[in-house]
């Protein structure tokens, strides 16, 4: 298992994996029999591997229990792995992921896994990747997502607002006046790569928060109470954090 970062799922990135596995005995050179001495022939199998029986009309083909199937047998043992052929082995790997790869993914790093069978193919490491959570960004496949504070003014009267992109540096976003809390605004494009698509990318959904100030001054707390005298004014008589509330779902 393998833990990156959600920003090195963006990038992809280099991970060393370490982890122990059978590899080919450096002194039998995977025969399992002692230097200078041969393996002979199974004297069950007759160096077929199978062993068959008569079970009335029918003949049933059982793998030699002698030899294992491999048709041989060490009469003296290979006294580094014991005539297995192999031996555990602490190895270090250097694995690529690549940009865009999800939790739980399985990267397949073909033929570095437990050694062959004398002199078979090796068979192949998986490696499992967990993304661990990001503090600003949510991931939804290959879009991401993350909550947006603005100020009640902006909101009202409308602005600009700088938003924090994954590859660094920020878009600006133009938030229109009047806008409610939990309205999304969707960036085309800045979400995360999506594998085997050529470069294309997923979204990134702002979900927009409204923030209350709290604490205000005197002189900010006279500012709100002559815009909320006004708004009752022109809103027959729904006062400004009626408004608020029923306006942003706050």
């Amino acid at each position: 298992n393998a833990t990156i970062t959600l920003q090195e799922a963006f990038n992809g990135t280099s991970i060393d994996i370490n982890f122990t596995a059978p590899v080919v005995c450096p002194v039998c050179h995977g025969s399992g029999a002692e230097p200078g001495s041969k393996p002979e022939v199974c004297p069950d199998c007759g160096g077929t591997g199978t062993v068959r029986r008569q079970q009335g009309f029918f003949v049933v083909e059982n793998t030699c229990k002698r030899c294992g199937g491999s048709g041989e047998i060490n009469k003296s043992p290979c006294h580094e792995c014991k005539g297995n052929g192999k031996i555990n082995k602490n190895r270090t790997l250097t694995v690529k992921i690549p940009a865009g790869v999800q939790d739980g993914s399985r990267i397949r790093v073909a033929g570095e896994g437990e050694a062959g069978t004398k002199g078979g193919r090796n068979g192949d490491l998986y490696v499992f990747i967990t993304v661990k959570q990001d503090n600003f960004f949510t991931r939804d496949g290959s879009d991401l997502l993350c909550e947006v504070p603005i100020l009640v003014t902006t909101a009202i009267l409308g602005g600009e607002i700088g938003v924090k992109l994954i590859e660094g540096g920020e878009a600006v976003v133009k938030v229109p006046e009047g806008t409610k809390c939990q309205t999304k605004f969707r960036l085309k494009g800045k979400g995360m790569p999506i594998l085997n698509s050529g470069g294309r990318r997923g979204d990134l959904i702002l979900n927009i928060r409204i923030d209350i100030p709290k604490n205000l001054s005197a002189e900010d707390k006279k500012t709100v109470e002559d815009l909320d005298k006004s708004l009752q004014k022109s809103n027959s008589g729904d006062g400004f954090f009626k408004i608020q509330s029923s306006s942003f779902a706050l």
